[in-house]
């Protein structure tokens, strides 16, 4: 048993170490554009891996998680805007920890109530955030510069190139420099995300989510355990957001609607939400088949559909289920 377990350590070890040498070289092999979509899809699966914590490990459904997203977006902008923050260090802390703050309260309301009524109620506080950024409620806040704000752009915020270690780069060299910050939290997310899910608290949201009944009799605090869960989630929705602001530079009420925590959802989904890795493969494969849609002028929706539902008949456990499977037949083969 443990050569077993040292082989699969080992295993995980080179696939890793694999993973990092290509992210490291990919701006010398990539395009700018593909540079650039990488860089998407590397922040989409930040926040697929934060919203599978709470999904995939604790058995908890949220349809409000995009609001943890533009929280970590929205709170740098609005410190740029009306307070001078051009440090991008302090627009993602500041991102983060309004993220943070927001999945605490959020958190402790929404669980109260379990399975679909917790669903609903995180699709409710989402809605309610986004009416109050759409409606330009929350612009009012900041007085007539903040309604001329909304006014101007809907609800949207633009930020510039913010200095990155006390540093301005210029357009031409930012998209490389902030392609290793956006890697670095990427890989740091799923450091630790994987530890705190091969952690006894990681093992007792599993058994959370197994068995609610059972985890109860046996001791653990489970409305406790899940709403730290649902903190940490909404921390890495931050992180996620925060990234995609300075990474976009534009944005949008659209990042805190339910339709994005539906395409989050389906990302983690596509790739495999009992599995680790589940959702980074599935959000390369949302972007990918994004991409794809994209090229056709005509019927792009009815054209992604299509692709998502091909690949969830093809893939009914995820994309990285499937890949388990199929090494499980190599491996019964060789036997």
């Amino acid at each position: 048993m443990s050569r077993f377990i040292r082989a699969s350590r080992n295993r995980h070890l080179v696939i890793a170490a694999t993973a990092g040498a290509f992210f490291l070289i990919a701006p010398g092999l990539l395009s700018p554009y593909a540079l650039i979509t990488s860089c998407y899809a590397l922040v989409l699966a930040i926040a697929c891996l934060g919203l599978n914590l709470l999904f995939g490990t604790t058995g908890l459904l949220s349809l409000g998680h995009a609001t943890f997203f533009g929280v970590g977006a929205y709170t740098g902008a609005f410190l740029y805007r009306f307070f001078g923050l051009e440090s991008f260090e302090l627009y993602l802390l500041s991102g983060i920890a309004a993220s943070t703050l927001f999945a605490a309260v959020i958190g402790f309301l929404c669980l109260r109530a379990t399975r679909i009524h917790f669903s609903i109620l995180t699709l409710a506080f989402g809605q309610i955030l986004y009416s109050l950024v759409i409606d330009g409620a929350l612009f009012r806040l900041f007085g007539p510069l903040g309604w001329a704000l909304y006014l101007l752009a809907g609800g949207s915020l633009y930020i510039p190139i913010l200095t990155i270690l006390g540093t301005q780069y210029a357009p031409g060299q930012f998209t490389s420099v902030f392609y290793y910050v956006i890697v670095t939290a990427f890989f740091g997310a799923m450091f630790l995300l994987w530890r705190i899910t091969r952690s006894p608290f990681g093992i007792a949201l599993r058994a959370i989510r197994d068995n609610e009944t059972r985890a109860v009799h046996i001791g653990i605090p489970v409305r406790r355990y899940r709403w730290y869960a649902f903190i940490l989630s909404g921390a890495v929705m931050g992180l996620a957001g925060a990234l995609h602001g300075q990474l976009n530079r534009q944005i949008t009420p659209q990042q805190l609607d339910w339709l994005f925590s539906a395409e989050l959802v389906l990302a983690t989904v596509l790739g495999g939400s009992r599995d680790f890795i589940g959702p980074v493969l599935g959000a390369f494969a949302f972007v990918g088949l994004e991409e794809i849609s994209e090229r056709w002028p005509w019927g792009r929706s009815a054209l992604m559909g299509s692709l998502l539902i091909l690949v969830v008949l093809l893939f009914p456990r995820g994309f990285a289920g499937a890949a388990r499977l199929g090494i499980d037949r190599i491996r019964r083969l060789k036997r």
